[in-house]
């Protein structure tokens, strides 16, 4: 193993060897600093931390937080290429993974903003106050999450919206794929990370596969030689002439139409029969709960492969990252939507907006056929509670 192979090793070990909800990001931070992991990293008034290399019109993110309830010691066991728990805990690469090369690029003194933010896995709170601001607008033109399962994705849009523009996403793919030997391609199908609260300052938001899969489970894996490849890539990518395309004061949003997308704001859905369900289509990006794409077990027994209990129908452990308020769910920032009937009982919280930041706030019959046959149970009370709701709010 290399020198700078096992940098990326040793350095992930450390930060994955216990987990950190959200909360616990500044024992992370300060046990890092300690270490000589970190370097002194500045604190922004939101909790954020980040530090700044040069002159540069690009912001490198990941986030600190994990997805679990409490501070645990993690288990690592190696399997090959991935590094694994031993089944009690989560493993955390996401998104220590994101961290990790974030510290490989500082560590070589690449140009660019880099910040680690606070809270990604409860709704990007830390990320979402600091994009209130206009204090990125007209400073920056690309913000890079490094925060994606997987080892092949470069997304183009996130939650129905896009993100970044093509030309953006192949360049980079391309660069990515002639310095590192790897596979990067597109992708329209991203769900949300801390990049997608930049969109109306930034023109190029994009996330990126970072090799970790089955992430917020106990079956959690790294594969720590894809970080290393990728980490390397990084170095030579030339980050400052990467194209500056989509124009951050607009939104453009997928529409399905005969399996994929067309144009949204036309309602081109197309005459595709049942070929727009979403089992057989695009128009998933498959990174809500249980989901075919990674989880081989039974459906079953998918609550009990996740480290936090659940509740609801078909298992969709982590349906939508979206701030919360009390029993009330922000509508992607602009007003309250209550989704609490005394008969959902006190499950209310598993219903995680499926309205903000997933689909654009207006959701039409189609997309709410598509929400059901996805994720909802029509024999479950709770289901079919919170269908009857969204079927009253939906547009023609």
């Amino acid at each position: 193993m290399s020198k700078k192979e096992n940098y990326i090793l040793e350095t992930f070990l450390r930060l994955t060897n216990r987990t950190y909800p959200y909360g616990t990001e500044d024992t992370l931070v300060e046990s890092m600093i300690s270490q000589g992991v970190f370097p002194d990293l500045e604190k922004d008034s939101h909790g954020n931390y980040y530090y700044k290399i040069g002159k540069s019109r690009t912001i490198f993110a990941s986030h600190l937080d994990t997805a679990c309830k409490e501070a645990t010691p993690v288990t690592h066991v190696f399997d090959g290429n991935l590094i694994k728990t031993d089944g009690k805990t989560i493993l955390g690469a996401d998104d220590k993974a994101g961290v990790t090369i974030l510290l490989h690029l500082i560590k070589n003194k690449i140009p660019g903003l880099y910040y680690f933010f606070i809270g990604e896995e409860v709704g990007c709170i830390g990320s979402g106050l600091a994009a209130k601001y206009d204090k990125f607008k007209g400073l920056y033109d690309r913000i890079i999450s490094f925060d994606r399962r997987d080892t092949g994705s470069v997304i183009t849009y996130q939650s129905s919206s896009r993100c970044c523009s093509d030309a953006f996403a192949d360049e980079l793919s391309k660069q990515l794929n002639k310095r590192g030997g790897m596979s990067y391609k597109k992708d329209d199908g991203g769900v949300y990370t801390d990049s997608a609260e930049f969109t109306h300052l930034i023109p190029e938001c994009t996330n990126i596969s970072v090799g970790y899969y089955k992430e917020h489970t106990t079956n959690e894996s790294q594969d720590i030689k894809h970080l290393s490849k990728l980490a390397d890539a990084c170095l030579l990518i030339d980050w400052e002439n990467l194209p500056t395309r989509r124009d951050p004061s607009k939104t453009e949003y997928k529409s399905y139409d005969y399996g994929c997308y067309g144009s949204y704001g036309t309602k081109s859905y197309g005459k595709s029969g049942n070929n727009w369900r979403a089992k057989e289509s695009n128009w998933r990006s498959r990174d809500y709960g249980y989901h075919d794409d990674w989880y081989n077990g039974p459906k079953d027994d998918f609550e009990d492969d996740c480290e936090e209990d659940w509740p609801g129908s078909k298992e969709y452990a982590s349906f939508k990252k979206t701030r919360r308020s009390g029993k009330k769910y922000f509508d992607n920032g602009s007003g309250l939507i209550d989704i609490t009937p005394k008969s959902f009982d006190k499950k209310e919280d598993y219903y995680d907006s499926i309205i903000d930041k997933i689909l654009d706030k207006n959701l039409s019959k189609l997309e709410l056929e598509i929400v059901k046959d996805q994720y909802l149970d029509m024999n479950n009370v709770n289901d079919k509670t919170f269908y009857d709701y969204l079927i009253g709010n939906v547009i023609d």
